[in-house]
């Protein structure tokens, strides 16, 4: 079959949230035998790069760089209109031209639209053969920053997540399919009648590689305790998360600690997040070709975001590392953990600060809560089953009927090697 892949984002590397669902979704579309053409936006420019990578698992690639200023004018534009500003970012002529002369040339069995934001380009009747991931309910997002951020920006964020809202329930009833990655993210969208609600909306959740991130054999000696933080630190729920646990955590570990240190790993942070490693006890790493040495190399993982959505892959990423966690319930929200059993939820600076003290101290509770974190993403997070219900969804409203083959999706670790 040929497949449409439509993303927002160049789906290479597979280095964080985004690029990591979409990356393997279209992996598990290739790997089950279907041609996929790529249609993306680039909005670093070293993105455009991977164009080459690409080629070689795709029937066809093309990359439509994305000017953040010309991005931020449209956006500005929709402020006099009912339309998301966060639609206005994405839309671009040279993209709109692209896709309506691929469909009609290419003839597609289907089209994968990943993030709302691209569900724009999908032509007028070709919605029955269209699946959407949502991935998550973006508008709420939207709605947290309002509740956050003074005026003016509150009035324009609360302005926003109306706008979206609006959006995401028109696809949901104009499209065959929408995925969302947790059951909290779909039932946001409360103002939908059962029916579309069991034949056009699912739950798929994200998965994480098992064996690119396995646990470390070696025996685990540090000098001091390290807490590690990873993520890309120019996203605003990052830079809220780790500043919180900077101003307000991390004093009293290291009242108990002195020697306590932690890094925050992640690529592009911003003058904010590199004013933090002045402070005692900080160091900021940029981006990194390789978290897993940071995440080996720490007593625990902290995940201290006050605002989150979905599924949050750092959290995946550590527990099948082995790696003890300590989390706020916010970031946990999206997976079916115990605490006290798989990780350590926390949500005020005390107890969170006792949490991390806990796990500095006690080697045996940090080993269990590894030894049963890796346990759940192996049962939970596994790609291979979540990737088979997207592809079969895709195949369902495809107009010819699948390719018959093997199932062995290529996850990133061998792309890696």
């Amino acid at each position: 079959m040929k497949i449409l892949f439509l993303t927002h984002r160049v789906p290479y590397p597979p280095n964080k949230g985004d690029k990591i669902r979409s990356y393997n979704e279209m992996i598990g579309l290739i790997e089950r035998g279907h041609e996929v053409h790529l249609m993306a936006f680039a909005d670093d420019p070293r993105d455009l790069s991977y164009q080459v990578f690409l080629r070689r698992l795709c029937s066809s690639v093309q990359i439509v760089p994305l000017d953040r200023l010309k991005s931020k004018l449209r956006a500005s534009v929709n402020l006099f209109s009912s339309k998301p500003l966060s639609l206005g970012y994405f839309a671009s002529a040279i993209m709109k031209r692209l896709v309506e002369e691929a469909i009609v040339r290419q003839g597609f069995d289907a089209i994968f639209v990943y993030s709302s934001l691209m569900a724009q380009y999908v032509t007028p009747g070709q919605e029955r053969r269209t699946v959407v991931d949502l991935v998550d309910v973006d508008s709420e997002k939207w709605r947290e920053y309002a509740r956050v951020k003074k005026t003016p920006l509150s009035w324009l964020y609360n302005s926003e997540w109306k706008r979206l809202r609006r959006y995401e329930y028109n696809i949901v009833s104009r499209f065959s399919h929408s995925i969302l990655c947790t059951q909290r993210e779909a039932s946001l969208l409360d103002k939908l009648d059962e029916l579309t609600r069991r034949s056009r909306l699912h739950v798929m959740t994200n998965g994480v590689d098992l064996d690119y991130f396995r646990p470390e054999l070696v025996a685990f000696n540090p000098a001091r305790p390290r807490l590690v933080f990873t993520g890309a630190m120019n996203y605003y729920a990052n830079i809220d998360g780790v500043r919180w646990f900077v101003d307000e955590v991390l004093p009293l570990i290291r009242r108990s600690e002195p020697g306590v240190e932690f890094l925050i790993v992640g690529s592009n942070p911003t003058s904010e997040v590199k004013k933090l490693g002045e402070r005692a006890g900080v160091t900021i790493t940029g981006f990194v070709d390789d978290i897993r040495p940071y995440l080996h190399g720490a007593h625990a993982c902290v995940v201290p975001l006050r605002i989150a959505r979905g599924i949050q892959n750092k959290i995946l990423e550590a527990m099948a590392a082995g790696k003890a966690v300590i989390a706020t319930q916010e970031a946990v929200a999206g997976l079916r953990v115990v605490d006290g059993e798989q990780l350590l939820v926390a949500n005020k600076p005390r107890e969170f600060g006792a949490a991390a003290l806990k796990l500095i101290r006690d080697p045996g509770l940090r080993r269990q809560l590894g030894y049963c974190s890796r346990r759940f993403v192996e049962s939970e997070h596994d790609w291979e089953p979540i990737l088979r219900e997207i592809v079969e969804l895709v195949e369902s409203v495809a107009r010819r009927p699948r390719v018959t083959r093997g199932w062995r999706p290529m996850v990133e670790a061998e792309l890696r090697s």
